[in-house]
């Protein structure tokens, strides 16, 4: 028996290639096909794999370069091969690789992780948009050759019209955010931590302008480089760059709230701070909706002054009204034995 997972690429570690590794877990020596393939940019468990790239790998090196060859992503999926020897091909779809050409003696599993959020259609430019059209029909066409498929959401199920999907939660690592108890430590909530992800520097000169307006401290973390013009504008708030799971966790425990304003498939960073016990700031979506349980998480339904001034002022009014063990009950809830658990039926059923 020979199994090959698919991937829509590996340029760079994010939280849905966590996931993607504890599927690996199912066979260590399996092969990896994938549109592109850095080397070495993904540390892990991944890289003692053998990878086998389509010619994309040759034409990028990050998730911006395989976007601005959005117009190709068909032939770069249809261009990889299975292995003769291929019994079992999993598939972990962002969106693409599910394309594939796929003999019909192979059994095959499909995880749809994501849609839009990782490659988005609507971003392209130019003549590619000539395209737009002619790929989105062919992804969603590639569905019909699937009979066994699990998606990462509710949301995502009934947007890709999926009625007889299973749904099985992404899961992120949990163990990393540690839970120091009251009775251990003088809690001081000192700030508001704010994750860059997902916003422009135009939106955080807003988020900070009302924060100073109500002397309300903030601390932000996640890439920067886009905001040096506000870092000496803001001298007091607090830049502590882009970081691991681990150090995000150091800093949410004395955090007022956790502030994740990205739009992903999985509200991953807001279950840390969850796990942590403090309340997590999210943008008002139906995934996160539907994840993140009502009383312990605020949410925002558009970026606007009047709603920031309002966010900031609820947070400061009821932070510390939250019980942290009950908050951090509900961000283990998707641990990472529940989804190797949920993948491992999904896998072994016929």
């Amino acid at each position: 028996m020979s199994t090959v997972f698919a991937i829509d690429s590996l340029l760079s570690r994010d939280q849905a290639i966590f996931c993607f590794e504890l599927m690996l877990q199912r066979d260590h020596e399996a092969t990896i096909m994938t549109l592109a393939h850095k080397q070495g940019g993904i540390l892990g468990t991944v890289e003692f794999h053998k990878v086998i790239s389509s010619f994309l790998a040759k034409k990028v090196t990050d998730i911006k370069g395989l976007l601005s060859n959005f117009w190709v992503l068909p032939s770069g999926t249809k261009s990889l091969n299975l292995p003769a020897e291929t019994t079992e091909l999993i598939i972990f779809s962002r969106g693409y690789v599910h394309g594939l050409n796929i003999p019909k003696n192979i059994k095959t599993s499909l995880y749809i992780y994501e849609w839009d959020t990782y490659l988005d259609s609507n971003k392209v430019s130019g003549f590619q948009k000539l395209f737009k059209a002619y790929v989105n029909d062919w992804r969603l066409k590639s569905l019909k050759q699937f009979h066994h498929i699990a998606v990462s959401s509710e949301h995502l199920k009934n947007k890709l019209g999926l009625s007889e999907a299973e749904v099985i939660a992404p899961t992120f690592k949990t163990e990393d955010y540690n839970f120091v108890k009251d009775e251990d430590h003088n809690f001081l909530f000192t700030h508001t931590l704010v994750y860059t992800y997902g916003r422009t520097l135009e939106e955080l000169d807003l988020l900070f302008s009302v924060a100073r307006e109500l002397k309300h401290s903030l601390k932000i973390m996640g890439p920067d480089a886009h905001l040096e013009s506000l870092k000496s504008k803001y001298p007091e708030v607090e830049f502590i760059g882009d970081h691991c799971e681990a150090t995000a966790s150091m800093v949410s425990h004395q955090a007022k709230a956790v502030c994740d304003f990205s739009n992903s498939s999985f509200p991953s960073r807001a279950f840390g701070a969850l796990c942590n016990g403090r309340p997590a700031v999210v943008m008002n979506t139906p995934v996160y909706k539907e994840y993140l349980p009502e009383g312990m998480s605020f949410f925002v339904n558009e970026w606007t002054q009047e709603n920031l001034s309002d966010l900031l002022t609820q947070v400061e009014n009821k932070y510390l009204q939250f019980d942290r063990k009950l908050l951090r009950r509900a961000g283990l809830k998707w641990n990472e034995r529940l989804f190797k658990s949920k993948m491992r039926h999904f896998f072994d059923q016929k």
